[in-house]
């Protein structure tokens, strides 16, 4: 009998633990909030900033520890509605009591009883097995298929057919996603029309299930003793309708002494420029505003809040990892974007932890200006520049050849990657970057993200070379 329930026993375990290894690899992949949440250490996130896509874009943690730092985390979830957003906090309650909670108002528009079905498995799958989870999924879906959303497998369990390798890995094979914290920075421009309806001052009633949340999110916060501020963030498709809501929103946080700002009052305080600051015209800011807005509001957090400056502490480091990851992926994409040789060079000789593989290739002459400036801004000796290739890792020349195959440079650079470079091939990972057999052929590579950012090619044409950048 004994043996027989021991069997039992270890059937059961390991049929859960087969369970639970196959939705890790067959659950939708997002920005890996929770991930990277629950393995913080316990009371680590002063500020908590919720809400929607206009809070983990607009309100960006990042920007907020470099400037001033603060350790915040974005733990909101797209077009959440605020029931969600209240089994949000009631989560991270559980295992963070921050100085600030920063909730976004943007959803206190919503008119939706239940939640899209995009949403409903965006803002609820995350969440740990709990009766909150449930509760949130019950609250989130029509009662006719919330049975469907309260087993997850029955949403992804046809995933198989597209899973990639990356689906079986830790954070998809990308460190960064280790140090997340649940912010997006968006980088595309996009022109938008500054709106004014400041002048009005009346309101519209909450739709009743939002106003319920709404109120139980601000309470949830009081009887944890944990200041709230409600903010709505800069909106451009801001209008009279939205301004009656907000105005609301504004009347029930003072009925419980909350201060709400609403950003949109004053857009020269922070020069926030609606041709160049967003991203949408759905009222997300691209990395230059979110950066304009982090500067405002984290000089209004620091002097009307007790929040201590992090920045160096050694608890937190996560942090100051996730600092490094975001302030290389912005230096990166500048790079992408330049066109100006000169300044594209300048900015590769002053990034750390760039290797350049460079081949010069074709019927040029040595003493090509082009040439020339690009030698001496790499410190290469001229006597290899025609049909050679090169190796700058930190700024530091560590391979030259004179254009023989016989001169063949291999170096490990990462995760299952390799770069091979001669004069006739500049190849990372088996992956030849040569655009141009007559010309200069440029690849760029970051040790510390292990990415590839950039391959350029500059072409010879009419007797010299075109300092045109190609891609």
């Amino acid at each position: 009998m004994k043996i027989k329930i021991i069997k039992i026993i270890s059937f059961v375990l390991i049929f859960f633990v087969l369970l639970y290894a196959v939705n890790n690899v067959l659950k939708f992949k997002y920005f890996y909030l929770f991930d990277s949440f629950y393995k913080l250490k316990n009371n680590s996130i002063d500020v908590l900033l919720l809400g929607s896509s206009h809070s983990y874009v607009n309100i960006n943690s990042f920007y907020l520890y470099k400037l001033y730092g603060i350790s915040s985390f974005n733990f909101g979830g797209s077009i959440q509605p605020l029931w969600n957003t209240y089994f949000y906090l009631k989560e991270a309650l559980k295992k963070q009591k921050p100085k600030l909670i920063v909730l976004d108002a943007l959803t206190t528009t919503l008119n939706d009883e239940y939640a899209d079905y995009s949403g409903i498995i965006k803002n609820n799958y995350e969440l740990k097995f709990s009766f909150d989870k449930i509760n949130s999924i019950i609250i989130s879906s029509p009662k006719n298929i919330c049975i469907f959303f309260l087993n997850p497998l029955y949403q992804y369990h046809n995933r198989y057919s597209s899973l990639t390798f990356e689906d079986f890995l830790s954070y998809r094979g990308r460190e960064k996603y280790k140090y997340y914290k649940g912010y997006v920075l968006f980088y595309r421009i996009s022109s938008n029309t500054k709106p004014n309806v400041n002048y009005i001052t009346n309101e519209i009633s909450l739709y009743p299930k939002i106003e319920k949340y709404y109120r139980m999110v601000i309470e949830l916060a009081k009887n944890n003793n944990i200041p709230i501020l409600i903010v709505k963030s800069p909106y451009s498709l801001y209008n009279e309708y939205d301004q009656k809501k907000y105005n609301m929103a504004k009347k029930i946080a003072k009925e419980y002494n909350v201060p709400f700002i609403n950003l949109n009052y004053n857009y020269d305080d922070y020069n926030l420029d609606f041709s160049k600051d967003f991203y949408d015209q759905s009222g997300h800011l691209n990395y230059k505003g979110a950066e304009k807005l982090a500067k405002y509001l984290g000089k209004y957090l620091k002097e009307n809040y007790d929040l201590p400056d992090r920045r160096g502490d050694p608890k937190y480091y996560s942090w100051e990892m996730n600092a490094k990851y975001q302030d290389k992926e912005i230096y990166n994409f500048e790079l992408t974007n330049l066109a100006n040789l000169n300044e594209y060079i300048e900015k590769v000789k002053n990034a750390d932890d760039y290797i350049i593989g460079i081949t010069m290739l074709g019927n040029y002459q040595k003493n090509d200006n082009i040439i020339q400036n690009i030698a001496s801004k790499f410190n290469i000796n001229n006597i290899y520049l025609q049909n050679s290739s090169y190796v700058i890792d930190n700024n530091n020349l560590i391979y030259s050849s004179k254009g023989s195959s016989n001169y063949l440079f291999y170096k490990e650079i990462g995760n299952y990657t390799d770069l091979v470079v001669n004069n006739e091939k500049l190849s990372i990972n088996r992956t030849n970057y040569i655009k141009s057999t007559n010309g200069i052929n440029m690849v760029i590579y970051d040790k510390f993200t292990e990415e590839i950012v950039d391959n350029i090619y500059l072409e010879y044409d009419d007797n010299s070379i075109n300092p045109t950048i190609k891609r």
